[in-house]
């Protein structure tokens, strides 16, 4: 007489479910380590533009240090969730010419985990003040270009307190 093993089967089939999930997510994201949360790659440049000034920050110089240090640290805590924002270009100029927003380049495309793609991206636009400023927005490009689809950020306080601390006022 044959025996059905319950705890078995269920064992199997919670087994199949994980790493369906895991695999459908890994395959969407095109990262098999979507999971995990850091981020370590220093920019090469930070743009800080406000109300029309534009200041550029290359390494060793006063202050680079401070936002690059920021930017990973933000980074570092991951993405909270993935909306469907972009910034036209009208929007994007405005960030640029009357509000503060700072701009970040690395020579290299940076390897962001997420369970959604985050493609070749080698430039990040944090709006720090202005449209999407309050849902913690970053928008992700390359080439000169931001994609539409932008994610918003576990925390932007580190990059917040960096900007205080360099004497922007907002």
């Amino acid at each position: 007489m044959s025996r059905t093993n319950s705890v078995g089967l269920l064992i199997l089939f919670v087994s199949c479910l994980v790493l369906g999930a895991y695999g459908m997510i890994s395959m969407t994201s095109r990262d098999p380590l979507w999971f995990l949360r850091g981020f370590e790659d220093r920019p090469s440049r930070i743009v800080v533009y406000q109300a029309g000034q534009r200041t550029e920050l290359l390494p060793g110089q006063a202050g680079f240090d401070v936002l690059a240090e920021a930017v990973e640290a933000s980074l570092a805590q991951g993405f909270a969730r993935l909306t469907s924002s972009g910034m036209s270009d009208h929007t994007l100029q405005n960030a640029y010419t009357q509000h503060l927003t700072l701009e970040v380049f690395w020579d290299q495309p940076v390897e962001l985990h997420a369970w959604f793609p985050t493609g070749q991206t080698t430039q990040m636009l944090f709006p720090i003040t202005g449209p999407h400023s309050e849902v913690l927005l970053v928008l992700l490009g390359d080439g000169g270009r931001y994609r539409a689809g932008a994610p918003t950020l576990e925390s932007l306080e580190p990059i917040h307190r960096a900007l205080r601390s360099l004497g922007y006022d907002f």
